[in-house]
């Protein structure tokens, strides 16, 4: 008993390895807010946080897959800590081939840390899902993504008095779902 089997240390290996990977997200700093001067930005793994809270929430009432809304929210921002938090949004103008550009490094990045705990093949497939909007889960992730980041802008202008109005018009224009927009109003009526 006191040694330690070579496929079990290299299994502890890799998912030390990979826990470390993942704990970088919690100092990768969002973009927009950095580009907007916000004080105190918050991060991926920040952002992370609430939109998963968001799904566990949200999916009975949205009646979608809850698993796979959540494991939608891990992989998102997995794939950033290998990219950075990249912006092809502003307003409304997307920079598609941005979008595309960042879609192929992240889900290289997600492929790469996955694979060697062996789960990439399983958050792949839900990744291309994502990105591709195949399915309800994947339409209200994004949703629910754009829903976080309106309350996030919400939150900054009122502790640092700015004005974001980009952020809430990205928002508005990707918030379909009547839940989710009755949500995002009750966010702009509060701006005021």
């Amino acid at each position: 008993s006191q040694f330690i089997s070579s496929s079990r240390f290299r299994f502890a290996n890799r998912m030390v390895d990979f826990m470390t990977i993942v704990g970088k997200s919690k100092r990768l700093l969002r973009s927009g807010w950095v580009r907007e001067k916000i004080k105190d930005p918050g991060s991926v793994a920040e952002h992370s946080f609430r939109i998963t809270v968001l799904a566990i929430v949200l999916a009975d009432q949205l009646g979608v897959d809850k698993e796979k809304l959540i494991k939608m929210t891990f992989v998102q921002d997995l794939g950033e800590v290998t990219t950075g938090d990249l912006v092809f949004e502003r307003g409304e103008l997307i920079d598609i081939k941005k979008k595309g550009e960042k879609e192929i490094k992240e889900k290289e990045g997600v492929k790469n840390i996955l694979r060697n705990i062996g789960a990439d093949k399983e958050y792949i497939k839900i990744f291309d899902e994502m990105i591709k909007k195949k399915s309800l889960e994947a339409k209200i992730f994004w949703q629910i993504d754009k829903l976080e980041m309106a309350m996030q802008a919400l939150e900054y202008e009122k502790e640092q008095n700015k004005r974001l109005d980009e952020f809430f018009i990205n928002a508005g224009l990707q918030i379909e779902t009547p839940v989710l927009k009755k949500i995002f109003l009750e966010i702009l009526k509060r701006r005021t």
